[in-house]
């Protein structure tokens, strides 16, 4: 029968190794709970894990810029819902001034000024700009939408034209999600837009003429403006408010894919601490095994 050679070296080289082993498991838990992660790259993630992670990332990332452009296109609405009420109660002194031309005549040497003064308005109005950008002039945002040195004329009389226009005939269009495009936009243009300032010619026209047909004709012109500019920011106060409901959901969103994310990538801190703390109790009984097999002598085996 063979008889094996008496040593310590295998038993010297398995607790080396195996104390080795739990050492490095050690490090690495103690990394996980220092920095709350499993891992410090994908590789300490399996492979579908890794994969769910990137996606999850991709998506948090494509919801924050939804969210940061959204958050943009919403204050230029407010901005826009802001202009409009100026236009809209500019509009409404204009026309009362126009019904106080026609039944007092006291009136009649002030009321140039009073035209004057209205279209001065407007035009600072619906030439409001954001950070840079004219908000009523379309997809032309570098240039005011109403030229302020040009009082509107009509080419036929009563017929609302756009000849004070400077921007451009396209609508801004902004994508709120993957499957949501929305015009928000309102340009100088507008029908409503284009009857007050017919309104200010005809005034302009039947005062100069004395004519209370032009008068009443610029009367009814602003008064279907003002309709008109009305019906206009209600659908800027219904894009504002699917902003917001799109928002919400964008935020939810983020929050679940976050959820999600640090279910995978995120350490569980207790089970990582008692195994940190198992581990610290086995590498302890290594060093004690290891300390006796080095103090352990032949004869001790031929006992």
């Amino acid at each position: 029968m063979a008889v094996g050679r008496i040593s310590t070296f295998a038993l010297h080289q398995t607790t080396l190794r195996d104390s080795s082993k739990v050492q490095v498991n050690i490090a690495d838990l103690q990394q996980q709970l220092s920095s709350g992660l499993k891992s410090q790259d994908f590789a300490g993630l399996g492979g579908s894990e890794s994969e769910q992670f990137l996606l999850l990332e991709n998506k948090i990332a494509k919801t924050d810029i939804y969210l940061n452009n959204n958050k943009i296109v919403q204050t230029r609405i407010t901005s826009t819902d802001n202009t409009l009420g100026q236009v809209i109660e500019t509009a409404s002194n204009f026309r009362n001034l126009i019904s106080q031309r026609r039944n007092a005549a006291s009136n009649s040497a002030a009321f140039p000024e009073t035209i004057k003064g209205a279209w001065q308005s407007l035009v600072s109005q619906l030439n409001t700009s954001l950070e840079g950008r004219f908000l009523f002039g379309g997809t032309r945002t570098d240039v005011p939408p109403v030229n302020p040195d040009k009082f509107p004329t009509l080419e036929v009389d009563g017929v609302p034209d756009d000849g004070y226009y400077q921007g451009s005939a396209e609508d801004v269009i902004a994508r709120a999600d993957d499957n949501t495009e929305i015009n928000y936009n309102v340009r100088a243009d507008d029908e409503g837009i284009q009857q007050i300032f017919a309104g200010l010619a005809m005034a302009q026209k039947g005062h100069d003429n004395n004519s209370d047909e032009d008068l009443v004709k610029a009367y009814d012109l602003v008064t279907q403006g003002l309709d008109g500019v009305i019906a206009a920011r209600s659908i800027v106060n219904q894009n504002k408010v699917a902003f917001d409901e799109i928002n919400t959901r964008h935020e939810s969103f983020k929050l679940y894919f976050q959820g999600v994310k640090e279910e995978i990538g995120n350490a569980d801190l207790i089970s990582v601490s008692t195994q940190v703390a198992i581990n610290q109790g086995i590498l302890q009984a290594s060093f004690q095994a290891f300390a006796r097999i080095n103090s352990l002598k032949l004869s001790d085996f031929l006992r």
